[in-house]
């Protein structure tokens, strides 16, 4: 199955680059093929050529969430993310990398669940400041808004989730050591 073709003028998301907005397509002609490339002006300055065939799995895609949307992902349950500092790592940074539109915004509220019962490490939370930084710029680029609003908005719902009562396992888990104490 071939993804949506991207076309010129739409605002889009690179993993690696940061935000842009898609310019138009271009035949790269090699030595024994040609490739169609997307080209895409970044909004930190340069054009970036992405190849259409692998723009999926670069991680390329539309930026869709509002901030309404990305609240509603952050509200939303929280999936566990690995005890190992490493392997949670690489999970973060796949998730980073994913063209589903909500993964990054999931993978906030799963590292941020994760921070109310442990502690998160200086790497984790360099991750979590970037990533939220992302989503306050995409929030602002789609709703036409003022990143630091969006910011503000987000961080206000993510310190609601911290002051709210911790998710059935995690409070179990801290009733058990309770009753062991005793």
């Amino acid at each position: 199955m071939r993804a949506k073709l991207l076309q010129a003028g739409e605002r889009v998301f690179h993993p690696m680059y940061g935000f842009g907005v898609i310019e138009g397509l271009v035949t790269r002609d090699q030595v024994s093929e040609t490739t169609e490339c997307y080209t895409i002006r970044l909004s930190a300055g340069g054009v970036l050529t992405v190849p259409v065939s692998r723009a999926e799995s670069l991680g390329l895609r539309p930026i869709t969430n509002s901030l309404s949307s990305i609240l509603n992902c952050l509200r939303s349950p929280a999936q566990p993310l690995p005890d190992n500092d490493r392997q949670r790592f690489v999970e973060l940074q796949v998730r980073w990398r994913t063209p589903q539109p909500t993964a990054l915004a999931q993978a906030v509220r799963d590292l941020w669940s994760r921070g109310r019962t442990r502690s998160l490490t200086p790497a984790d939370k360099r991750w979590l400041a970037n990533a939220c930084d992302t989503l306050s710029i995409e929030a602002a680029l789609v709703d036409s808004i003022d990143k630091e609003r969006a910011h503000a908005t987000i961080q206000q719902e993510l310190d609601g989730l911290r002051s709210s009562p911790p998710s059935a396992p995690a409070s179990n888990h801290s009733s058990r050591k309770r009753n062991h104490n005793k």
